[in-house]
C-alpha cells in the first residue's frame, strides 16, 4: 500500500464520517483502541475483490506488529453502506500510520466510551467527538 499523496492536503472528511454506527465481534471490547479499515481507499469506492484484498493486507500487517485486534465494521446508520475493519489496541501514531499506509481518510479512537474521529488526510482537521460507543453500537 502506499502512502496518501500530498497534493491531498485540501481534502476534507466527508460528513458520513460523523453518523457513524459500528457493529462489534467483541462483547467486552477494550476500554482504548482505534478503529481501522482498508475499504474505499482514498475515499473512493473501489470492486469488492480490491476490498477482499486490502483488508487481508491490513489484517496481516495489524498481526505482524503483534498488536491484538478484533473486527469492528463501521456504516451509515441503516448499514447500507458497512466497511470491515478492526478494533486495534495501538498507540495513535501507530493507528495513524496504518490508516495513512491504507490511504484512509480517517479513523477513530474509542476511550473511556467516546468514540473520537480523527482526520489522517494531509489536512489534519481537528479530532472530533461524534458519540458514545454504546449508542453508536448495533448488533
Amino acid at each position: 500500500m502506499n502512502f496518501q499523496d500530498p497534493k491531498d492536503g485540501n481534502r476534507t472528511l466527508k460528513p458520513e464520517f460523523r453518523e457513524v454506527r459500528f457493529r462489534c465481534s467483541e462483547c467486552d471490547p477494550p476500554q482504548h483502541f482505534y478503529i481501522i479499515t482498508a475499504h474505499n481507499p482514498d475515499g473512493a469506492s473501489v470492486a469488492e475483490e480490491a476490498n477482499t484484498r486490502a483488508d487481508a493486507a491490513l489484517r496481516r500487517e495489524i498481526e505482524r506488529l503483534g498488536f491484538a485486534f478484533f473486527s469492528v465494521t463501521g456504516g451509515s446508520p441503516d448499514f447500507s453502506h458497512a466497511e470491515p475493519g478492526y478494533g486495534i489496541e495501538c498507540t495513535r501514531d501507530a493507528a495513524m500510520i496504518l490508516a495513512r499506509q491504507f490511504c484512509q481518510d480517517a479513523f477513530f479512537e474509542v476511550r473511556e466510551g467516546r468514540v473520537i474521529l480523527i482526520s489522517a488526510l494531509l489536512s489534519a482537521e481537528a479530532d472530533e467527538e461524534v458519540g458514545l460507543w454504546s449508542a453508536l453500537l448495533r448488533n
